[in-house]
């Protein structure tokens, strides 16, 4: 439960940083920013002009909220080493000691003097230069636009301000607009994907979707005819999204339907819920509001009237604001302002010396009545939310309960470019009505909730729920120096099972619109009980009145707690004594001497004498690491009498995609009575288990013999159902366990996939098996190829190769003549292709004087038959028929069309775990063909990029390094990449750590 929770927060976090602070549209008319640009024509990418980082400067300089925070060669450095991480080819280097910035793309290189940048608009001409500069230099990229390398140098730009400040794309910005206003033209369910398969979440109440009798669960197979197989979720959002009253046609698949149902569906404007409420017991009212969109505030009036429709008025009221990530400020102020009838509301201070604006609560028709309110936020209450929370805690209005909020108090601006893309600039912070400055410190609860797990190797009594905030952010605004302390602090027994290692992990249902459990959710039980336990709407007197309560739920939960620590044999009474103290603590590891491979199991053991004269109370324990891993477990031996000895055992779990490397664990003591044993220290060593990695070889089928279309000559012609039948080998040095094969249509409506997923199963090293995958190609395709986009993956250790396939469309039918005869290969390495062309892909290479068997052939070919029902192709020129022999055929080899670079290390990874300021590094990679170039990261930054192009034809299937990389303090991801001629991609990556203190074994 606990790690369904923290995904959940993080991902709200995560979208935060696109949706919960740039949508105060409202303030371009204060600021006077309405720009009425004609949108840019589109222009091809070698005559590109970069403006846009120009004009976003501009922007910048006037209206940013901290100009001092504007250094203009920072961001200068990050816009190009942003480029690096979006072109191969390119890699920057700043020279501290010369003050010079070099950018090379390949083996092209460009100097900038730095040094001369004295205002914003020296470093944008050299940025435009730089990047033009890197576009005229690139390597050709379909995928990779002029404009994505001028959003991508922006956005690095950006990031030296603050985490908020972005440019949208128009793309982006287009979703994002839905996002704001709550509508689109739609049919009303929450779509997501599972295993590739577009599946139904949850339809919404009132839409075409729930009328035409959608439901959770259900599969949509097509959309207007077009495959959704391994589509995106957000291709497949857009199709089903349109203008209002036109129509669409799904394919269905409903759970125990032998056959897929055809649907169809009217779109009509769908309003995202924002507000949803229950009416609870005792005449209390529950409201949870989901984000501040344009509709919210009238949503709320339409909620509340609801509520107010039983026999009793509303007694109390709890406002839930958990994982509300904000939105438009606006209506937060419109919803703090209902439920107050006078006082500050928001404070905002603009940018470089703006005066404060206060916006107040004005007493209206539609202000509530004064009753007890219990507002419940979290670490994903953000923006909007902490803006309505700190308006009712410092109004006193109401009682704030649960854990301190995200911590944005930042307001971004809007601004639509010229090109149809957005800027969101950070232009104004707000505080909160008593001036209080909120920034990367959040609203802090009146009543503080903590949950506690106690089980087998899940002890959480201290820590809490650990959860992403703005102050974990890069480049946050600094935070307000003071935080205030809570009214009260209660833990809570957050009963959870252990996990059965047997049984697969479940799949989160994912439906945002479903409300807590009202019989289980502590957050809400404990509300009800405040709100039940006064009648005053006071914030201050509320608190004081639930006291009683406060104790009594303490109590009890804290007897549950000591329950079920009992259950693991840990004493946690409380006492004190009289008399010296003296402990010592000491660690074990199994296995021994902390060396652990991925995949095992690592038990700590903690353990405590207490050699002094009073009893020892509460003790505990707490790591700390740089291995997330090892950071934060917590060791509960609780009591320890005089002249007793305790241990306290945790088990973890090593994943099997674990690096190697080697880690510091630190653990520090607690006591109840400050009579603590001293910190131990020791090491952790992981051995990372050997990779796999993919080659494979695919062929077109095309002699189902159930389709009138198909014509067997292994080419591709319209109107013919397709199997492509994929050979994958492991050429790495370890098994792949859990392996999918994807196909996705990357091109063409007309070409429709019907099996575009397959599962490989175990794969050892050296081992290959064949899937089958399958398409047809609709007659009405206007082009003569079409691409696909071919994915081998392995979901253990993230292992990938993945290629974008072009198949060509044959016109035409080939004649054949049906003819057995035995054939030998006159020389040697004559390929047989897949189908009847040149140009089809080659499945064996033969040697001279192999013997292969033929059924049928033309004048210019012979087909070839194959084990499985299958065929391969090889000229006429290149066989004699035997005439009345009969020799037994070859076994042909596979051939390998697509096979990854190796990458080898010259020194052992043990020898280089540690290291100081700089690694030394020897690599060798190799390729069958040709290796393309290489290059390494450290922490995601690329230090060195090697290409190959400049070598002789025969030596490209080799490229070495020899170099030095620098490190930073602590642990240090080293990535090395190779790329070959295909597009095949290599990653090795291990983790080495510079200035780590190495502890020495007890």
């Amino acid at each position: 439960m606990k790690s369904k929770s923290t995904s959940r927060y993080l991902l709200i976090t995560f979208l935060s940083l696109f949706s919960i602070s740039c949508l105060f549209i409202l303030l371009n008319k204060t600021f006077g920013l309405e720009p009425r640009f004609e949108k840019r024509a589109e222009k091809s990418d070698t005559t590109y002009k970069f403006r846009l980082p120009g004009i976003v400067s501009s922007y910048v300089n006037r209206l940013y909220v901290d100009p001092e925070r504007i250094k203009t060669t920072e961001m200068l450095k990050e816009a190009l080493s942003w480029q690096e991480r979006l072109i191969p080819e390119v890699l920057t280097d700043f020279t501290e000691n010369t003050n010079t910035e070099t950018v090379t793309v390949d083996d092209v290189s460009k100097t900038y003097d730095v040094s001369k940048i004295r205002r914003t608009k020296d470093m944008v001409e050299i940025l435009q230069d730089s990047l033009t500069f890197i576009n005229t230099y690139r390597q050709p990229n379909e995928t990779i636009t002029a404009n994505d390398i001028e959003y991508t140098a922006i956005n690095g730009m950006l990031t030296q301000l603050d985490p908020h400040s972005i440019i949208l794309p128009p793309k982006e910005f287009n979703e994002f607009k839905i996002g704001t206003t709550g509508k689109f033209g739609g049919l009303g369910m929450v779509v997501g994907l599972r295993d590739g398969i577009l599946m139904v979440i949850s339809p919404i109440e009132g839409t075409p979707a729930a009328r035409a009798g959608m439901k959770a669960g259900d599969k949509i197979i097509e959309i207007d005819g077009e495959s959704t197989i391994n589509m995106n979720l957000t291709e497949s959002v857009g199709k089903l999204r349109g203008d209002p009253g036109t129509q669409v046609v799904l394919s269905v698949m409903t759970e125990k339907a032998a056959q897929p149902k055809q649907v169809t569906l009217k779109r009509e404007i769908i309003a995202i819920p924002t507000v949803e409420s229950a009416s609870l017991d005792n005449d209390l009212g529950y409201i949870k509001i989901r984000n501040f969109q344009d509709d919210t505030s009238q949503c709320l009036n339409e909620h509340m009237k609801r509520l107010k429709t039983s026999p009793h008025k509303i007694k109390g009221l709890i406002i839930d604001l958990r994982n509300n990530s904000g939105g438009l400020l606006d209506q937060a102020i419109e919803v703090a302002d209902k439920f107050l009838e006078k006082g500050p509301i928001v404070v905002t201070v603009g940018p470089s010396g703006h005066p404060r604006e206060i916006q107040e609560a004005r007493k209206t028709d539609t202000d509530e009545e004064p009753y007890p309110i219990v507002v419940l936020v979290d670490a994903g209450s953000a923006s909007g939310a902490e803006i309505v929370a700190g308006a009712l805690k410092e109004n006193n209005r109401a009682v704030i309960t649960g854990d301190r909020s995200f911590g944005k108090g930042s307001v971004q601006q809007l601004i639509e470019l010229m090109d149809g893309s957005a800027l969101k600039l950070t232009i104004a912070k707000y505080l909160t009505p008593l001036f209080t400055d909120i920034q990367s410190v959040g609203i802090t609860p009146d009543i503080k909730l903590i949950p506690v797990t106690a089980i087998k190797d899940n002890v959480n009594l201290f820590r809490g729920i650990v959860a992403l905030r703005e102050e974990d952010l890069k480049q946050h605004l600094d935070e307000h120096p003071k935080g205030e302390t809570s009214f009260a602090t209660l833990k809570y027994f957050l009963e959870t099972k252990e996990k059965d290692k047997t049984e697969e992990p479940e799949e989160e249902a994912g439906d945002p619109y479903k409300l807590p459990d009202f019989n289980t959710d502590f957050h809400v039980l404990f509300a009800k009980k405040l709100l039940l336990s006064t009648v005053t709407p006071q914030r201050e007197a509320f608190l004081q009145n639930s006291l009683q309560i406060i104790a009594e739920t303490t109590r009890l939960e804290e007897e549950k707690i000591a329950h079920a620590l009992q259950k693991l044999d840990i004493d946690w009474a409380t006492g004190t004594g009289t008399g010296t103290s003296k402990s010592t603590a000491s660690y074990s590891t199994n296995p021994v001497n902390g060396h652990v491979k991925a995949g095992e199991k690592i038990t700590l053991t903690v353990t405590v004498s207490n050699m002094g004269e009073i009893p020892l109370y509460q003790l505990r324990g707490i790591s700390s690491s740089k291995n997330g891993l090892f950071d934060k477990l917590e060791f509960i031996l609780g009591k320890i009498d005089k002249d007793a000895t305790k241990s306290y055992s945790t088990t973890v779990e090593i994943p099997k995609n674990s690096l190697d490397r080697e880690d510091e664990v630190t653990i520090k003591f607690e006591e109840l009575n400050q009579n603590k044993p001293k910190d131990i220290k020791f090491n952790i060593i992981t051995d990372a288990l050997p990779r796999p990695h993919f080659a494979y070889s695919y062929q077109i089928l095309d002699n189902a013999k159930n389709s009138s279309k198909n014509n067997g000559d292994g080419l591709l012609q319209t109107g013919e159902d397709i199997d492509l039948l994929v050979s994958v080998k492991n050429v790495g040095e370890g098994a792949a366990e859990k392996n999918v094969i994807t196909l996705k249509n990357l091109s063409n409506k007309e070409v429709f996939i019907k099996n575009g997923r397959a599962e490989i199963g175990l794969l050892n090293p050296g081992e290959m098996k064949e899937v089958k995958l399958s398409f047809f190609v609709k007659e009405t395709i206007p082009s003569d190829t079409f691409n696909m986009d071919l994915l081998i993956s392995d979901s253990i250790f993230g292992t990938f190769l993945s290629n974008k396939l072009t198949f060509p469309i044959v016109a035409g039918k080939n004649k054949l003549t049906q003819a057995y005869s035995t054939l030998k290969i006159s020389r040697n390495h004559i390929p047989l292709y897949s189908g009847m062309s040149f140009n089809a892909t080659v499945v064996s290479m033969m040697k001279e004087g192999a013997i292969i068997i033929s059924d049928a052939k033309n004048s210019d070919w012979f087909r070839i038959t194959l084990p499985d029902n299958r065929h391969g192709w090889v000229s006429a020129k290149e066989a004699v028929e035997l005439n009345g022999a009969e020799n037994k055929p070859n076994d042909l080899e596979p051939f390998l069309q697509r096979i990854p670079p190796t990458i080898t290390l010259s020194k052992s990874l043990s020898n280089i775990l540690f290291g100081n300021e700089r690694l030394p590094l020897s690599v060798v990679i190799e390729d069958d063909i040709c290796v393309k170039h290489a290059y390494i990261l450290i922490n995601n930054d690329k230090v060195y990029y090697k290409s190959n192009k400049t070598a002789a034809p025969k030596e490209q299937t080799r490229l070495e390094i020899n170099t030095d990389v620098p490190l930073k303090e602590g642990p240090n991801v080293v990535t090395i990449v190779a790329r070959d001629d295909q597009d095949t991609i290599t990653i090795k990556s291990f983790v080495a750590t510079r200035a780590i203190t190495v502890a020495k074994a007890p």
